[in-house]
């Protein structure tokens, strides 16, 4: 009976300094990351003509392992935490509105974006009592996702495209600091953002580039819990625990693609996406360094238009990751013209 107790009260007092001082574990991958990079697909340059838009976008991500700031994965014996597996399952349902109204030669659009989420995360950690299993799942409405703000540009000749942007992100839900994983984010990020798409005067205009490119400014998160990893990297252990404000820091996104026309319209092709935060997260307690996140995807891509339709899916792995899960993301979009 004593040994009972005694196996009883470790595992008590191990599961309460996982759950208190341990989350959030995604805590320990820097940036805000409100915005998402590589589910959008090719022509992101390319505004449509006038009218309304419907767009739904399903986006899958995996991963099973966390890697730190020298891109190494993180294990149990060496760092204390272990990634079992995070899976993500996100819909998109996108109301695009072109106007006939001209601003400095541009196209004027308005765009606003909901999305569902749901969250799996799986982790093994360290803990006085001994190793510990904690998964959690969520899901629900991801914050809203409106852009007030969006001109396209058309070359007379139809083979230069090119989309000015900018994007609010507008927090709704109450993110809980002491979960492991969080539906919502708890600030703002106001994103400008560029694209182009070029096709090319060879081959019948086969031949499309484009590229997007996006910078992210986050305001301030008033509600954050600091992890043990973020303590050591604010250069401070005793602070683990602590309640303060955190702002992210600021994120830069390229999502770039190439593809070919090989039957009427059906296009094939690459899309690739690079991620690097910028500036440090500052907490009220101090900034948080070495923990700029940073991710590089590539992978095959496929566009296929039917009557008013679009469809796309492209699957891109991760890899030279640093401060956050290494995955694998894939996307099926469809795409439709209302009126």
């Amino acid at each position: 009976m004593e040994n009972e107790r005694k196996s009883f009260k470790r595992k008590a007092v191990a599961l309460i300094f996982a759950v208190i001082l341990l989350t959030p574990l995604l805590a320990l991958a820097g940036g805000g990351q409100h915005a998402l990079h590589g589910f959008n697909g090719a022509l992101p340059g390319a505004l449509p003509p006038p009218g309304l838009y419907a767009a739904d976008f399903v986006i899958w991500y995996t991963a099973d392992k966390l890697k730190d700031n020298s891109g190494d994965t993180m294990t149990l014996a060496k760092d204390g935490v272990a990634f079992d597996k995070l899976d993500v399952v996100a819909e998109a349902l996108v109301a695009t509105w072109v106007s006939n109204w001209r601003i400095l030669g541009a196209s004027y659009a308005q765009r606003l974006i909901g999305v569902g989420l749901y969250t799996e995360n799986n982790v093994d950690v360290m803990t006085p009592g001994g190793p510990l299993r904690l998964s959690e799942k969520r899901g629900g409405f991801y914050d809203i996702i409106w852009e007030p703000i969006v001109l396209g540009w058309h070359s007379k000749d139809g083979l230069l495209h090119a989309q000015a942007a900018f994007d609010v992100f507008i927090p709704v839900g109450n993110p809980d600091p002491r979960n492991l994983v969080n539906v919502n984010k708890n600030f703002w990020t106001f994103e400008p953002g560029f694209a182009v798409s070029w096709f090319s005067p060879f081959w019948n205009q086969k031949l499309n580039a484009s590229v997007w490119l996006r910078y992210d400014f986050n305001t301030r998160d008033n509600n954050f819990l600091i992890s043990p990893g973020i303590a050591t990297k604010i250069g401070n252990p005793a602070l683990t625990g602590l309640r303060t404000d955190n702002t992210p820091g600021q994120e830069f996104h390229l999502d770039t693609s190439i593809d070919f026309a090989i039957y009427e319209k059906l296009r094939v092709g690459l899309l690739g996406f690079f991620y690097q935060q910028v500036t440090n997260d500052k907490t009220g307690a101090g900034t948080v360094k070495n923990d700029k996140g940073r991710t590089f995807g590539l992978g095959p891509h496929v566009w296929v238009p039917w009557k008013n339709w679009v469809f796309e899916a492209h699957v891109e792995p991760e890899f030279g990751v640093r401060n956050r899960p290494q995955g694998v993301l894939s996307t099926i979009n469809a795409y439709y013209k209302i009126f």
